[in-house]
């Protein structure tokens, strides 16, 4: 690939040339300046790529849970601690405790918790894991919502990895059709 063409001639002002006149590069100085070029070029695709996140999940578990008794102005309530939510409807239809297996954050204080199911008076099946949104975080107020499919049925699934990718920010708004009034401490 990289020959060198046998010099016919050399003039000490242009430097040695082929039998065409063409310039002829010293053996190895092809290999060299080539080398030099793939050195640039791997440079800087390296920091082009230092500067990326190579995860295309924008939003990450952070954590955050928001702490406190919650309740509607219609018997139904939150009750969440670091590691454990506790929900009822106020109603008799929807009543479950669980543990807090993830906290991911959305965009303007709002979020997902994911629930591994401890024990439901009304059909939830322990084990399984369920997404409680929330959204407009404020000291004393918040915006919360079950994930419910299309018949209104809270939504279950087996394990966590399904459940962190069940519950997610695209899904917000197929998952929750209506947030209420709120919960107030």
């Amino acid at each position: 690939m990289f020959l060198v063409e046998r010099v016919t001639h050399k003039d000490s002002r242009q430097g040695a040339k082929n039998a065409k006149g063409a310039k002829v590069l010293k053996p190895g100085a092809g290999f060299i300046k080539r080398a030099g070029y793939c050195l640039v070029l791997a440079l800087t695709v390296s920091f082009l790529l230092a500067g990326c996140s190579l995860d295309d999940n924008e939003h990450e578990d952070t954590g955050f849970i928001p702490i406190g008794e919650w309740e509607d102005g219609f018997g139904g309530s939150y009750t969440i601690s670091e590691n454990e939510l506790e929900f009822d409807d106020g109603y008799g239809f929807d009543q479950f405790i669980g543990t807090i297996e993830a906290a991911v954050d959305f965009s303007s204080n709002s979020g997902v918790l994911i629930i591994k199911i401890a024990s439901s008076d009304t059909g939830i099946t322990a084990g399984n894991y369920i997404g409680v949104y929330y959204k407009d975080l404020k000291s004393s107020h918040v915006f919360m919502a079950n994930a419910v499919d299309e018949s209104y049925s809270i939504i279950e699934v087996s394990n966590l990895n399904n459940a962190k990718s069940t519950f997610t920010v695209d899904t917000v708004s197929t998952h929750v059709t209506h947030w209420g009034s709120g919960y107030t401490k």
